[in-house]
């Protein structure tokens, strides 16, 4: 009896175990996931930047700052981008640019907000 009920409990905890793999989301991966994403807004950036500045101005430093869901159970979202404007070889003017895009009114990506602020050369970040 006591064998058996020995034998039931060790093939039991056999058949139940099943090991958990933690999900491990990386750097690189959070990193190709925002690249992914800024070359998809990429049409719309250059858009925004020809109606604030006049013309498309280079850019270097990207990031996504924030990705916001709007309701829960849509595909809607707010997309916030960040990056530096440069003028020839990465020279002056520099200027920080903000921009955040919205899916919820159109299918196309609408800039909701634009900030822009110029930076000293001392102010420059170091990009990865």
């Amino acid at each position: 009896m006591k064998k058996n009920l020995l034998l039931f409990i060790t093939l039991l905890t056999l058949f139940s175990y099943s090991p958990v793999q933690a999900e491990n989301v990386t750097k690189k991966d959070i990193q190709l996931r925002n690249d992914l994403i800024f070359i998809l807004l990429y049409p719309s950036i250059e858009q925004e930047l020809q109606k604030q500045y006049g013309e498309i101005k280079q850019n270097y430093c990207s990031e996504i700052t924030q990705i916001k869901k709007l309701p829960q159970g849509t595909y809607l979202f707010n997309v916030t981008v960040q990056f530096i404007t440069f003028e020839g070889a990465h020279d002056p003017p520099n200027d920080l640019v903000t921009i955040t895009f919205s899916n919820e009114k159109s299918i196309e990506w609408q800039a909701i907000d634009f900030k822009r602020k110029r930076l000293k050369q001392n102010e420059l970040p170091k990009c990865d």
